[in-house]
């Protein structure tokens, strides 16, 4: 059954199109039109998506619906179901929000300014979520529980027989890992001081739909939310930002503080110095590219993400008292 099948039989939807708009790891996504002109968007998760991080995500979705955000609105199936389950896949159909999304070499700083308000918005409102206690916990491992796992993978790089470019890389990110692992800890509970409540997960500019005139206009792809650490999320989208083939850009990183600043959100002063050292040990302890490189079919996007997190670790671990200094005063302007 195609997808266009499949709508019809499960929605009341006269599908006139469906075209495939990206494709990952674990997921793919189209957009689906009508006959009547009105647009969709289908999201498809495969199996290796826990059930319960796309129902917390729906939970979230519809707190924050009611409350004028603009998250996408679910579309349920024929017997009213949100989350479609068939053939080891999950269909999950949302309305589509119209506007563009902006890619990080094109983002200004009224964009910046906006992306950073707009996730003030959500952790000011998602700090009263009912049940964030009960939602996927993210802590992670210190680092003598962390390094085994990176030893291991070192050693599958190390055992190739013939190491092309990209196993030069590995190597030289496990090691730097290693050392630095080896020197401090990098568990969370030394932040357990700092807010922890729910947060969205993966909020970067390709889950973000702007509007032509640069505001924040659809906050997309809830499934990863979870109960973590809402200075963390600020500084991973600081990152994934304003951090590119090298050169950290403190101009646009300055907007998007000061658009989540003027929200009045709760964020004490600890939780603003903090965010530097959360995100560099976090970069530390997760292999994410480089593991799926070794265990899964090799994925170019997933290689290019893996280079790009290597490069922001070792300059953030390089510069984390400069980037702290610019926090602080930025975050204390009058």
């Amino acid at each position: 059954m195609d997808i266009q099948e499949l709508l019809s039989a499960y929605y009341v939807l006269v599908v006139k199109e469906a075209e495939l708009l990206t494709t990952g790891r674990i997921n793919r996504t189209y957009k689906v039109t009508a006959k009547d002109g009105s647009s969709y968007c289908l999201k498809v998760y495969s199996d290796a998506v826990l059930g319960k991080r796309i129902h917390d995500g729906l939970e979230v979705t519809n707190y924050l619906a009611p409350l004028g955000f603009p998250v996408p609105q679910v579309i349920p199936t024929k017997d009213q179901q949100e989350l479609l389950w068939l053939d080891n896949c999950r269909y999950l159909l949302l309305k589509f929000i119209p506007g563009r999304n902006i890619p990080r070499r094109l983002v200004g700083q009224l964009e910046c300014y906006s992306l950073g308000q707009m996730l003030g918005k959500l952790h000011q409102n998602l700090r009263n979520f009912p049940t964030a206690d009960k939602l996927e916990s993210t802590l992670w491992k210190g680092s003598q529980a962390t390094l085994p796992r990176v030893f291991d993978l070192l050693k599958t790089v190390q055992a190739k027989e013939h190491q092309d470019e990209f196993d030069a890389f590995a190597l030289n990110s496990l090691t730097y890992r290693i050392q630095a692992l080896q020197s401090f800890d990098v568990a969370p509970e030394q932040f357990f001081h700092l807010a922890r409540q729910a947060i969205h997960g993966d909020y970067h500019l390709d889950n973000i739909i702007f509007s032509e005139s640069g505001q924040v206009s659809g906050v997309l792809d809830f499934d990863q939310t979870c109960y973590a650490f809402p200075s963390l999320e600020l500084m991973r989208v600081i990152s994934f930002t304003c951090f590119d083939q090298g050169t950290f850009n403190y101009t646009l990183a300055a907007q998007i503080l000061r658009g989540y600043k003027q929200t009045g959100v709760n964020l004490t002063p600890a939780d603003y110095l903090e965010m530097p050292r959360l995100w560099y040990y976090q970069l530390l302890r997760g292999l994410f590219g480089l593991s799926e490189h070794y265990t899964e079919s090799a994925d170019p996007r997933q290689d290019e993400a893996a280079l790009d997190r290597h490069h922001t670790m070792v300059w953030l671990g390089n510069n984390l008292q400069a980037v702290k200094d610019f926090v602080f005063a930025t975050t204390t302007e009058q």
